[in-house]
């Protein structure tokens, strides 16, 4: 089940997290991914890190990820959880589809609330693949120029199957490619409607980031290309209609110190090369990660309330829609796949280098 081509520029090794199957794809620079496949959830994410006062590079994690077994089965804090068919809460776990009412209930042991969907809770399976060199003018994390880098890649795929999930009778068919090279992450998500009638479904990702050097988020930075966010009521749930949508200025630089974010950003400004690019940096150095995305919204945690690391990392989630989607009128041609209907949702990370003395 999870063999897969070794080649000259990247190599996959299999491993576990306790009983839980992994697999780590490994660049020629010494980046490193590692993937648990049950949820196809990211565990680490290592690259080259230059700290500003050293020519050196150093191999770090810059993803705050499951370090146990426990805590992925217990799904603690959704740590880079895929969230699919539906990203964050349904409300009440119930909606509405084609004439035809729905209860989801919670997915994950312990969970009081219908929130982020079976995928970050169903086996997947790894495609074998290759690594490739890049022969075009463009890299992996869209910027053109010279370098080409090389890019190490791994596909998985899973199923969901109506027949096996309450409350959503629906097949569907999805794959996730990552594709690594020394300093990006590139993430390419496509899904198909396997069955015979339309399906609600929409996606987003759940990884949590930090900067070496930062014990908290307190120093740094963030930046949100987006003209507006989502208002919510006290559960977290999105007004209704337009009163859900609060016109503002882009988001930038905000610093994090005493800025509690449980947030959705939408109406996304991207750059001419059409992606919206959101960034934590350390102000003092300008070093840190951006991630961007082709369209959606970007959802903001700081981790205030989590019970263990909060604040010591930052969650930018790439999602397709607005939380209780599925409830949503002006979601509904969003969220409607038609049967062999097929939809790709891009997304990447990439290293901002540190200022030049």
């Amino acid at each position: 089940m999870t063999s897969a081509t070794v080649c000259s520029n990247a190599y996959i090794v299999e491993g576990t997290l306790g009983a839980l199957p992994t697999v780590t794809l490994v660049h020629p620079s010494g980046a490193e991914l590692v993937v648990a496949l049950r949820g196809a959830t990211v565990l680490a994410w290592r690259a080259p890190w230059t700290e500003p006062s050293s020519a050196s590079h150093d191999v770090v994690d810059l993803l705050d990820g499951y370090a146990t077994e426990q805590a992925l089965l217990a799904q603690d804090a959704t740590r880079s959880g895929l969230m699919f068919p539906f990203a964050n809460r349904i409300a009440g776990g119930k909606y509405v589809f084609d004439g035809v009412t729905h209860h989801v209930p919670p997915v994950a042991p312990g969970e009081t609330q219908t929130m982020h969907g079976f995928a970050r809770v169903l086996d997947w399976e790894v495609v074998s693949e290759e690594g490739v060199a890049l022969h075009g003018a463009e890299g992996a994390d869209g910027a053109s120029g010279a370098g080409e880098p090389e890019v190490a890649a791994l596909t998985l795929v899973t199923e969901i199957r109506g027949a096996d999930v309450t409350g959503y009778p629906f097949d569907l068919e999805t794959r996730i490619r990552f594709e690594l090279t020394e300093r990006t992450l590139v993430v390419t998500w496509t899904y198909r409607n396997a069955g015979r009638h339309a399906a609600p479904v929409t996606a987003g990702w759940h990884p949590y980031f930090r900067i070496p050097g930062h014990d908290t988020i307190d120093g740094l930075e963030l930046d949100v290309p987006a003209r507006a966010t989502v208002a919510t009521d006290a559960t977290l749930l999105p007004l209704h209609g337009e009163a859900a949508r609060v016109v503002r200025d882009a988001v930038g630089p905000v610093a994090l110190a005493e800025t509690c974010l449980d947030t959705a950003f939408t109406d996304l400004v991207t750059d001419a090369d059409g992606r919206a690019r959101t960034r934590v940096l350390d102000p003092s150095t300008g070093a840190g990660i951006e991630l961007w995305q082709e369209r959606g919204n970007m959802h903001v945690y700081t981790g205030d309330g989590l019970s263990e690391r909060a604040r010591a990392s930052i969650a930018l989630e790439p999602v397709e829609s607005m939380t209780n989607a599925f409830n949503r009128e002006d979601c509904a041609q969003d969220v409607r796949l038609a049967p062999g209907e097929e939809r790709v949702f891009r997304f990447g990370v990439c290293i901002v280098a540190p200022h030049r003395s």
